[in-house]
């Protein structure tokens, strides 16, 4: 009984040291933006777990505009339970920026669920004048995350990406081309862009088929490959392009270091399908 007794009291006073360590290093902080008439603050608790891990925790938006808050919630996500981490990178986890160029900024959200190669999640807040509050659309931009620029230095911000789906399509991530993406905000929705900015998707496919030479030889190009495929499809350059990758087949530089991946003809026959099934051609 005294041996059960002291197993439970040292089980008791290791649940309090480590409720006491939580404790201290958790801490309340505030992220702020704004931009014209509206102001956005991200509340929360960062802290700690037992690996030293960053936590996040008690996330609440509220959002202002000309003075008056019409937004203020908890954050939550059904990617997320119960909350998910902040996004730290491409300008941290709140940004307020003019996307629709209506004169109403929207408030960004960064989260991201954690774990390898997963996930940024984007929660966008539009001002709604029907209710005088916000409403908000969430997107999960897999592992390329997202940066909010002017991709085509025209004054105009978009949120600049790559195609998720592209990843371990044919090779191992590190090793997958991931064609760029760019979305624009309108009528408060995200709407794919891409084709209208050839500037950046020629320079996309540039570094695309640069990364496919450079590694052809080991046979791990293929996933590049893809990628400069598929941005020469958004340039309406699709028949060249696999006409191209033919001819690479034809001399045996269309090879997979696995094995396992379908290599030369077989390659090209199968990207042909995918690059219409995923809306490139």
């Amino acid at each position: 009984m005294r041996a059960r007794s002291r197993r439970s009291l040292a089980a008791g006073l290791a649940a309090a040291a480590l409720a006491l360590a939580s404790g201290a290093q958790a801490a309340q902080k505030t992220v702020t933006g704004a931009s014209g008439q509206v102001s956005a603050a991200l509340s929360y608790h960062a802290g700690s777990d037992r690996f030293g891990n960053a936590t996040y925790s008690h996330q609440v938006l509220a959002i202002a505009r000309a003075g008056s808050t019409r937004y203020e919630a908890p954050v939550r996500s059904p990617a997320c339970s119960p909350e998910c981490n902040l996004e730290t990178f491409a300008g941290g986890p709140l940004q307020v920026s003019e996307l629709e160029g209506a004169g109403s900024p929207s408030v960004v959200l960064a989260l991201n669920t954690g774990g390898a190669h997963c996930c940024t999640i984007a929660q966008i807040f539009s001002f709604d004048p029907r209710t005088a509050g916000y409403r908000s659309i969430e997107r999960d931009f897999g592992d390329p995350g997202f940066r909010i620029t002017d991709v085509a230095t025209d004054g105009k911000l978009e949120l600049e990406s790559a195609d998720d789906r592209f990843a371990y399509l044919f090779e191992s991530f590190a090793f997958s081309g991931l064609p760029i993406q760019v979305l624009r905000l309108r009528a408060g929705k995200l709407v794919d862009s891409t084709r209208e900015f050839p500037a950046a998707v020629r320079a996309d496919a540039a570094q695309q088929l640069k990364a496919f030479l450079a590694n052809r030889h080991a046979g791990l190009g293929l996933g590049f490959a893809a990628a400069w495929a598929a941005d020469e499809a958004l340039l309406g350059r699709s028949a060249q392009a696999l006409a191209r990758l033919g001819r690479e087949a034809r001399a045996g530089r269309l090879r997979s270091s696995d094995h396992l991946s379908p290599a030369g003809g077989r390659f090209v026959s199968l990207l042909r399908r995918r690059l219409h099934r995923l809306g490139y051609t």
